[in-house]
């Protein structure tokens, strides 16, 4: 479904092939969405018992984040609202690659002995901006967004709650923790040939 609605403009012919499917699921849902839920995640449940970071040292790379990725997932719900379906996976990718940038350029596991605080920070701003990004892909990838956002404790899977801003306070003030994530978008491999 994800290579069809990424790759196939509505209305439109398009053509497919195995290996086109592996390189484009591969490439986008795992490596770069997958990839980012699954580190992030994997590190505050071995690095903090699974419990929510406080908010730590902002700086304003976060904020900054978490507007492009606001701005990400309303190009997605706007292009799906117009049927520009191929449109709308492009600007939900311009989310998640601005966030495997924040993650490479703030480094969470170096600040982990250097600035715990600033780490905190770090992650938080990580799992909102994963929440959102999981939610607004929901239509597309419904069973595999769904369990990324059962890792993080998001019951609220309207798009409207992409917009609740107070919704990570309210998990990080519950019982709720992190578990060491399985992994929810596998590579794919090619059958082998027989």
């Amino acid at each position: 479904r994800y290579f069809f609605l990424r790759d196939v403009s509505f209305g439109q012919d398009g053509s497919y092939s195995p290996e086109a499917i592996v390189t484009r699921v591969n490439a986008e849902l795992a490596n770069s969405f997958g990839n980012l839920a699954q580190r992030t995640l994997s590190f505050i449940a071995k690095n903090l018992g699974g419990e929510f970071p406080t908010a730590g040292k902002v700086q304003d790379a976060d904020g900054i984040l978490i507007e492009e990725v606001v701005v990400a997932c309303a190009g997605f719900k706007s292009a799906f609202t117009d049927l520009a379906l191929s449109q709308g996976i492009e600007a939900w990718m311009r989310g998640v690659f601005a966030c495997n940038q924040y993650i490479d350029a703030q480094a969470p596991w170096a600040l982990r002995k250097t600035d715990p605080e600033r780490m905190n920070a770090v992650l938080r701003t990580l799992v909102r901006a994963i929440r959102m990004l999981a939610i607004a892909i929901l239509p597309v990838v419904p069973d595999s967004a769904g369990k990324v956002l059962e890792q993080i404790g998001a019951t609220e899977r309207d798009h409207v709650a992409i917009d609740d801003d107070g919704w990570y306070d309210r998990v990080a003030a519950s019982d709720f923790r992190i578990a060491p994530p399985a992994p929810v978008f596998p590579r794919l491999e090619l059958p082998a040939e027989a």
